[in-house]
Formats: C-alpha cells, sequence, structure tokens
C-alpha cells in the first residue's frame, strides 16, 4: 500500500466512528433558529424565582422557550433588565413584542428584541484529522490553509496539544460553519479527511450566567 493510500484508508475509519458525531451538529440551532428579548419593567426587589417563572408562563404563548435568566445583583437586588430565549427565530420575537406593556400579576412587562450581533456565528473553528503526518508542519499547515481558505478567512492554524495528527483551523465568514461541513470527507494531498465542526460560542440558547456573591434570596 502507498502512503497516499493508506492515509486515505486512515480517514475513512476516522468519518466512520464520527458519524454520529456529525449528525448532533447539523441539528443543532443556528442563529436564525432563535430568538432573543430583553425584558423589563418587574420590581428589582422581587425574588428571582418569582420573576424568572412569571416571565416564563406570560411568555409561553411566544414560541419553545429554553431559558429565562434574571441576574441577580451582589446586593441582593435584581438587574433591571432579563433575557428570554426562544426556539423559533423573528417569528417567536415578533410574537413577544405583541406582549409589551402587558400585564403580569400586578406589573406590566417591557419587550425589547435582542438579537445576536450579525457576524456572532461567522467563528467557527475546525479539527482536522487523516492528513499525511509524514509531512512537516510546515507544509501541512500550508495544505490546510489552502483547504480551508475557500470557507472564509483563515485566522490561525495550530496542531492539538502539540500531536501532528490533530489540527485545528480557526476561521471567520459568514456562513463559515456550513461550508466547513462540507469539507468532512474531502480529500486533501490525497487523503482522506476527517473535519469536526466545534460551533461558535457566541451564540446559545441559554444565557450564560455571571454570578454575584450577595446573600442568597
Amino acid at each position: 500500500m502507498s502512503p497516499t493510500e493508506g492515509c486515505a484508508t486512515k480517514g475513512m475509519s476516522l468519518l466512520t466512528l464520527n458519524e454520529r458525531e456529525t449528525t448532533k451538529r447539523t441539528t443543532r440551532p443556528r442563529k436564525s433558529d432563535i430568538g432573543r428579548i430583553r425584558v423589563m419593567g418587574y420590581s428589582t426587589d422581587l425574588p428571582q424565582d418569582d420573576v424568572e417563572s412569571s416571565l416564563r408562563k406570560h411568555f409561553s404563548s411566544c414560541g419553545e422557550i429554553t431559558d429565562v435568566y434574571v441576574l441577580v445583583l451582589d446586593d441582593n437586588i435584581l438587574n433591571s433588565f432579563g433575557f428570554i430565549y426562544f426556539l423559533g427565530g423573528q417569528g417567536t420575537v415578533d410574537k413577544a413584542m405583541q406582549l409589551s406593556g402587558t400585564d403580569v400579576g400586578g406589573w406590566n412587562v417591557i419587550v425589547e428584541p435582542n438579537p445576536f450581533p450579525e457576524d456572532a456565528d461567522w467563528y467557527p473553528v475546525a479539527f482536522v484529522q487523516g492528513y499525511d503526518t509524514g509531512l512537516g508542519k510546515t507544509d501541512i499547515k500550508r495544505m490546510l490553509f489552502n483547504h480551508f481558505s475557500s470557507c472564509g478567512q483563515v485566522r490561525d492554524i495550530m496542531f492539538y496539544k502539540s500531536t501532528i495528527g490533530v489540527a485545528s483551523v480557526s476561521l471567520y465568514g459568514e456562513g463559515a460553519e456550513d461550508k466547513v461541513l462540507d469539507l468532512d470527507g474531502s480529500f486533501m494531498g490525497g487523503c482522506k479527511i476527517l473535519v469536526k465542526l466545534i460551533p461558535c460560542k457566541t451564540v446559545y440558547t441559554v444565557h450564560p450566567r455571571r454570578r454575584y456573591y450577595g446573600w442568597p434570596r
């Protein structure tokens, strides 16, 4: 078996092992699938659980809610605004906006759209295996740069934990995630490569938690 045939066979076996992971990646929510709003109007002296549960109930008709979050500040009062996340994209936000000014058990809620930045999902990272490890790191990086340039701007290429057999390619560009997935199973330098997408952390369905060390409510 020639070196080229060997690396192609290696790539095929890696692809087979990761078919289940590939399915998970292609079904995760995208930015266009997520609706996000900012809500205000409640008394900041109310208990966090009461406000969050009231908001969840009030906006349940707008679509599937993935998270309701109101931050508790360090002086043990609530932040003046909270966040609600929906699956369903812009349609859920439009429905939620119609509830702005309505009564939520003694207080009127104010609703504002809170979309993700336009380029929030333009920063994917691809982990790559299956290429010819007999080449030097400089040659491998050059091949990876040329191969992934079609996905967007290549920001960085690194070898995972100094192991030459696994490389990470950091990218930037509109639609870069989909383009990266298209290269899974493609040939680079005669080798069939495995490409595993690490989604952008700037798009999420659960709001990042920030802890303040005040008295528990």
